[in-house]
């Protein structure tokens, strides 16, 4: 194994920062400990102590991304549309991001950059994905709202991340799990280490055996759905702070009366709007039922498709829940019902 010192680490980020927007968890500025990853500067405090709101799926599919510009114009007596896609050249590195959120961004990269025609290579994800260094910090302690470990390998996944960081006294032991990762590895602020791995964190676990059956046998008691979505403001925010939920809405915008913009944002099937037709009949109408297909995609219906959950168990989703839900209390109620 490699050994990095801790006073290297500053040392580390500068070296990437040559070429590449370093991104890092930090504390927003006039929040109490509200963290997030943000471009980090020489000097910012790094917080790692605490998880980040929002995961880093941000930095290969941002929020709000034109996809291309357009503008009309004249030709003698046709009207001509006239297309420029935007094309990514910077370099994007993360330190300090955890297992479940580098392990989500596999999920999106099955999702996004297939090539066999099953799912879509997307041209801006892909530039985004390809411009894009992992460093992961390996979790050796966990709060309530974790249950990665329900997950197979939990904290100790490496899928995703180039290289993963295990905090030991005086600095962190360095595994690389790619070739960008081996780089970065063999630099001069690394030495060799006889150290062993730290334990790394056991967190709660749900039963998940059969949870895809349990799921449609339980699909058509609203009852039991109005009383699991009590409380529930569709706000959205589980969706967003998903590291593997990937919805997303396409408009076009002018921004003059010749000229316009089509920009991809991030949606969430939570909300009321999102499968609102146009004769304004709407096949979700409660919280309820838009509960329900929330789960059934992460826990039914994404497994049977793709042969894994749409969940790496982060607890963002109970963590920063405004009405408190936690989708391991239904998960349980499934199982007993």
């Amino acid at each position: 194994m490699r050994f990095i010192p801790e006073e290297n680490i500053t040392a580390l980020l500068l070296r990437l920062s040559e070429n590449a927007t370093v991104w890092a968890p930090q504390v927003v500025r006039d929040t109490v400990n509200t963290v997030l990853f943000a471009p980090w500067r020489e000097g910012a405090e790094i917080e790692t102590g605490l998880y980040s709101a929002l995961p880093v799926k941000g930095l290969v599919l941002p929020a709000t991304e034109r996809l291309f510009s357009f503008r009309y114009h004249r030709a003698g007596e046709r009207e001509k549309i006239e297309i420029e896609v935007d094309e990514l050249r910077e370099r994007a590195a993360v330190f300090a991001a955890r297992a479940c959120d580098a392990k989500a961004l596999v999920t999106l990269d099955a999702l996004f950059l297939d090539g066999s025609g099953r799912s879509y290579n997307d041209q801006h994800y892909r530039a985004r994905r390809g411009a894009l260094t992992v460093i992961t910090l390996a979790c050796t302690s966990c709060d309530s709202a974790c249950f990665c470990s329900s997950f197979e390998d939990g904290a100790a996944a490496t899928a995703g991340s180039d290289l993963i960081f295990y905090p030991v006294s005086g600095g962190f032991l360095a595994e690389a799990v790619s070739a960008t990762g081996r780089e970065l590895a063999a630099l001069d602020l690394f030495q060799e280490s006889n150290l062993e791995k730290p334990p790394l964190a056991e967190t709660a676990k749900v039963e998940l055996a059969r949870l895809g059956q349990r799921l449609l046998d339980k699909f058509d008691d609203i009852d039991f759905w109005r009383r699991t979505a009590e409380g529930c403001l569709s706000c959205g925010y589980c969706s967003y702070a998903c590291p593997a939920c990937h919805c997303f809405n396409i408009f076009d915008e002018m921004e003059s009366d010749r000229a316009g913009g089509r920009y991809r944002c991030w949606d969430a099937c939570m909300f009321y709007a999102y499968t609102l037709e146009s004769s304004g009949h709407n096949p979700r109408p409660e919280a309820a039922h838009r509960y329900r297909n929330r789960l059934a995609h992460k826990f039914s219906y994404f497994p049977l498709n793709r042969g894994e959950f749409l969940c790496t168990g982060c607890g963002r989703c109970i963590r920063g829940c405004p009405a408190g839900r936690d989708v391991r209390d239904v998960i349980k109620a499934l199982g007993a019902g």
